[in-house]
């Protein structure tokens, strides 16, 4: 369509045209009115594009003005020089034709339409009075010098009257719209919340920090075994249920309350859309968003972690970058990477947590991928359905150690009280009976409508969360310290709420209310944390909690709708603590406070949407460092190749058809000393072989799990049971079958398919393949401990069940996960007590052993022997020291002890120890492993089998569990001088 532009230079033309040829004549008056048309198309679209201009000019971020020239560029040049010739062509028309024009008659007007005929007698007719006025205005009217628009404007005449044909017209400038999006002009949104670009927000107002201070408060012992000692059913007041909170003045300053409410109130008439865009200006914190975790979530307890001095994970500041880099690298693609890490926690203790109402995830991600690599487990406990927790989000850390569960409803609602004693039960037995080491709550729901209650909504959300906490964190000890729990709350006005965080108080040894920098900084949520939990708080707290929760059910389903409790702790006892409620006040009036003060700022940029917060960048950099956050995106899951994942995670050339050849038998002279120091019987490790063949090698990648295989073309196949094993792992293993006891004539019953591990090279991404065997297998229990499930129930692996679609995403069933085992290693030297693990029992024709191996029993087919230490080592005796120490026979090393192994490559790697090399006849032991055959055998006639190998001194067909063991301990007594 063309422009009015186009069609104005049209008409223009033709005029000269007709002029040249000496055409003469009266324009008709309809071709007046286009003309007329034409040329205020032409003057509005200057004037447009001169207001544009100076906007631009005012909105630009440069601190200086730029002197301007008239006339300064080739495209004003044009446009002036085209307006003029517009004006001049109009004005020599204009002369010609309208003094001749003629009025039209009625038949003429009937062939245009109404709307024309509507604008014609519209028309305005100004008096000489008002035409005089005008004339006066014009006369006195001067541009601005910095107004080009205006310049234009008077180069043309335009001396500052109306537009219109007689002057008519407003003279000011049209305001801009206050009007909010598409709603309604009469909208309340657009009297409290209109547009308004004068509108600016004061930043000085604001303190904006990176690091945050927190206070603690504690009770003194005394008080503590006061309220210990006082606590009664007694306290738990019912009566009418409460509708306001705009009355409870208790606990802050009523004024201050009323304000923040009325603050909040103005964005009632304001849509989520308008109001997300706001806050996404106003809050200053806001771009730091969940950075490379699943949600935002993730980042609060990064925050909370750190401003606490590291108390929710327990982590060492000297190890977290070994842990966790900062630093990133960045790819050839320019793909920005965190670096990889050092597993430094490989020999700590495994640290529980508990993570309840928190779906999807977020906290246990952080957890997780705090902690590193295998070195936590966590209990999950959270509503089931659309709120669940989303595992397969995960792409900071591995899903497969944390455990989700839903209570005996299998709902995963917490205000059920038999689901938070299921719960209790579950986490104490995958715990050892000892509690986890942190909880965390992050317990909400929706509130539409009636977010100025939310406080008294949730009131037994907040209840079932702290009985929670009182039931699974670990107790303090004399030889232990107590756990810690973290809960997000959000008011904390009324006496209901004041009383648990009272009890809280008495049941933890310290805690602390505190709203981190990554909590949006305009709405009501807090946390709670608590140091330490108490035993007296793990019994009488929890307890007299738990009689409240039952109380509030009672009332729940008795379908009383006007009766709740409404008090929990007496008011005068509340009352009477001073460092208590001194403490509540401030930290509530506080909050209040910033919480109106960002209320009006987010009112201040819903008014004008041109204000951002300009520190928004800034801060988000410097909290992620100070936070030890690596600041990259969120990691891009690529499919990769089984080829391309063993060649990174092997890390060196490997040819698999070493791992056919035939691993040499067992026998007594493999034990044989050469020379008077040597110790033969430590330098070798035994396990029991579950099957007839040999163990496999087990990859876990993110196609899936993977063993080797001869049957497959490619050498591997994926495996058809459901493990939880993380991804980026190398085993060494069986697929074998476990069974839970053995009947009264002997039989194995109840079978399960399990994983069973005899040696270890990378566990989820931590390389162990060359350290010590011991540390190996030590290093694979944990990982076990970690991936295996308490409740039958439980999800298997991410990388065990996958989807047939073309994405290959992975999908999740809730059939039970076969459990990951590890094989349990002999010392030579120790066998002496060890031989009560096994039984001879008579099954499907033949003597077979069985071995107990925790709770579950197995078939053992023999032993797998290793040396721990690679060729020239051998292990000596110090004499002097009275401990063993690595020898090189080649004399090209000193003697190194234990604590040196790993650096001075003493040790037999696993690469080393799965691949048998050729067996020489002359020297039989210069392997690095060896297989002991328990498989009765009929055809030498001696009937060696598992019957006289564990329970006979010495047999002609072979070692026996007591000559092996008899071998080790004199060598020990002769060399070691000990018995």
């Amino acid at each position: 369509m063309p422009s009015s532009s186009s069609t104005n230079n049209n008409t223009i033309h033709e005029r000269r045209r007709h002029k040249k040829k000496g055409i003469t004549g009266r324009l008709s008056s309809r071709h007046v009115e286009n003309v007329r048309q034409d040329y205020r198309n032409s003057f509005n679209d200057t004037v447009l594009r001169s207001s544009s201009r100076r906007e631009t000019e005012r909105l630009t971020d440069s601190d200086e003005e730029q002197p301007t020239t008239k006339n300064d560029d080739p495209i004003s040049r044009l446009a002036s020089q085209r307006l003029e010739d517009i004006r001049e062509n109009f004005n020599e028309e204009l002369s010609e034709t309208v003094l001749s024009g003629r009025r039209r008659n009625y038949s003429e007007r009937l062939s245009d339409s109404d709307e024309e005929e509507d604008v014609a007698t519209k028309m305005v007719k100004l008096d000489s009075e008002s035409m005089e006025a005008q004339q006066q205005q014009q006369q006195s009217w001067q541009p601005k010098s910095d107004d080009r628009g205006a310049a234009l404007l008077a180069k043309m005449g335009y001396g500052g009257g109306g537009l219109g044909k007689s002057g008519q017209g407003r003279t000011e400038p049209i305001p801009l719209s206050t009007q909010r999006g598409r709603i309604g002009l009469g909208h309340q949104a657009n009297q409290s919340l209109g547009r308004d670009i004068t509108t600016t927000w004061d930043s000085s107002l604001e303190e904006k920090s990176v690091e945050e201070s927190v206070s603690w408060v504690a009770v003194s012992e005394e008080r503590r075994s006061e309220i210990i000692d006082e606590i009664s059913d007694d306290w738990i007041i019912v009566g009418k249920r409460k509708e306001i909170i705009d009355d409870e003045d208790q606990y802050c300053d009523g004024k201050l309350l009323k304000a923040m409410l009325q603050a909040k109130s103005v964005f009632d008439d304001l849509n989520d859309r308008e109001l997300r865009e706001a806050r996404s200006r106003a809050n200053p914190y806001e771009t730091i968003g969940s950075a490379f975790f699943q949600n935002r979530a993730a980042m609060k307890v990064a925050n909370l972690d750190r401003i606490y001095d590291w108390l929710l994970t327990k982590e060492n500041p000297a190890n977290l970058e070994t842990k966790n880099p900062v630093e990133v690298s960045r790819l050839p693609d320019g793909t920005v990477i965190a670096r990889e890490g050092i597993n430094t926690d490989r020999k700590e203790p495994l640290f529980y947590f508990a993570d309840v109402c928190a779906g999807p995830g977020g906290f246990t991600e952080y957890v997780l991928w705090r902690k590193g690599f295998y070195n936590a487990k966590g209990f999950g406990f959270t509503l089931a359905g659309k709120d669940d927790f989303k595992l397969e989000r995960f792409t900071a850390a591995s899903p497969e150690y944390f455990e989700p569960y839903y209570g005996k409803h299998g709902d995963g609602d917490v205000m059920k009280p038999d689901n938070i004693i299921s719960l209790e039960e579950v986490v104490m037995k995958g715990t050892n009976n000892v509690g986890v080491d942190l909880m965390m709550a992050d317990g909400g729901f929706s509130v539409e409508g009636k977010e100025n209650i939310q406080e008294i909504l949730s009131k037994r959300l907040y209840l079932c969360q702290f009985l929670v906490a009182l039931s699974v964190v670990r107790p303090a000890s004399a030889s232990r310290v107590g756990g810690v729990f973290f809960c997000k709350l959000f008011d904390i006005f009324t006496p209901f709420s004041v009383g648990l965080v009272y009890l809280m108080y008495i049941a933890f040894k310290r805690i602390s209310l505190h709203k981190p920098n990554t909590s949006r900084p305009a709405n009501s949520e807090r946390y709670i944390i608590c140091e330490e939990l108490t035993e007296e708080g793990a019994t009488k707290v929890k307890d007299y909690l738990t009689a409240v929760n039952n109380k509030l059910d009672e009332l729940e389903k008795s379908k009383t709708t006007n009766k709740d409790v409404n008090e929990v702790v007496p008011a005068n006892l509340i009352h009477s603590d001073d460092l208590f409620m001194d403490y509540l006040v401030t930290h509530n009036e506080r909050m209040v406070k910033r919480q109106t003060q960002y209320l009006d700022k987010y009112r201040s940029f819903a008014k004008n949407v041109g204000q951002i917060d300009m520190d928004q960048a800034k801060l988000r950099e410097d909290c992620l460092h100070y936070w030890r956050i690596p600041d990259v995106p969120k990691r891009r899951l690529l499919d990769e190749s089984l080829e391309a994942s063993i060649g990174r995670l092997c890390k060196q050339v490997v040819d698999f058809e070493q791992l056919r050849r035939r691993t040499p038998p067992f026998n007594e002279g493999i034990l044989e000393s050469d020379n008077e120091s040597r110790i033969r019987f430590a330098e070798l490790r035994m396990c029991a072989l579950t099957e007839k063949e040999q163990p496999t090698l087990l990859f876990s990648v993110r196609m899936g799990i993977f063993i080797r295989s001869q049957n497959s073309m490619s050498g591997f196949e994926k495996l058809d049971i459901a493990p939880r094993i993380p991804k980026d792992t190398v085993l060494f293993v069986h697929k074998t079958t476990a069974y839970s006891k053995l009947s009264e004539q002997g039989k194995p019953e109840d079978p399960r398919s399990v994983i069973r591990i005899v040696d270890a090279a990378v566990i989820n991404g931590d390389d162990v393949s060359s350290l010590p065997y011991d540390e190996r297998m030590e290093a694979a229990e944990k990982m076990c401990l970690a991936v295996n499930c308490v409740h039958e129930r439980a999800p298997p692996s991410a990388a065990a069940v996958m989807t047939a679609n073309s994405k290959k995403r992975r999908a999740r069933s809730m059939a039970p996960a076969n459990p990951v085992l590890t094989a349990k290693v002999f010392k030579l030297d120790e066998l002496g007590n060890e031989a009560e693990r096994f039984s001879v029992i008579r099954w499907r024709g033949e003597e077979l052993a069985v071995i107990k191996e925790g709770t579950s029993k197995f078939i053992c087919r023999g032993m797998r022997i290793i040396s721990i230490l690679a060729d020239p080592w051998v292990m000596c005796w110090s004499r002097s020291q009275k401990k063993p120490y690595a020898f090189d026979k080649s004399g090209k090393n000193n003697a190194v002890f234990s604590e040196h192994f790993v650096e001075k490559h003493c040790c037999a790697s696993f690469w080393r120890t799965i691949v048998s090399r050729k067996a020489s006849a002359t020297k039989p032991s210069e392997n690095y492993q060896w297989h002991w055959d328990w498989a009765q055998d009929f055809l030498d006639g001696h009937g060696y089998g598992p019957r006289p190998i564990l329970g006979e001194d010495e047999h002609q067909g072979g070692p026996t569990w007591r000559s092996v063991y008899r071998i080790a301990n004199q060598q020990k007594e002769r060399i070691c001088h000990v018995v």
